[in-house]
């Protein structure tokens, strides 16, 4: 048995409509591109020092005592916080 279709929209609106229903919506604010900029920017810094995904992630998302803030976030917040992690990250790179 064939399924019956909805006659009351024309076929193309009903196909939009479907996908509609399946896309993600968010109310948190996006960063901006000097945002998104800083955390590419602090990512590849943290590649460069740890080479592996685990510690990474890690590092950019727990609260570190010499920042008094989680690195990720001080990155992404100011080009400021983006030099003290790198400065962080350096100085990890030092004592290694």
């Amino acid at each position: 048995m064939k399924p019956v279709a909805n006659t009351d929209q024309p076929a193309a609106d009903q196909g939009r409509r479907q996908t509609r229903m399946f896309r993600k919506r968010s109310d948190k604010p996006r960063l901006s591109p000097e945002q998104m900029k800083r955390q590419s920017d602090v990512l590849q810094s943290a590649w460069r020092h740890f080479g592996e995904p685990g510690p990474i992630i890690a590092f950019l998302n727990t609260r570190h005592a010499a920042l008094d803030a989680q690195p990720l976030h001080l990155a992404v917040e100011s080009a400021e916080g983006l030099m003290r992690v790198e400065r962080l990250l350096e100085e990890m790179t030092l004592k290694a």
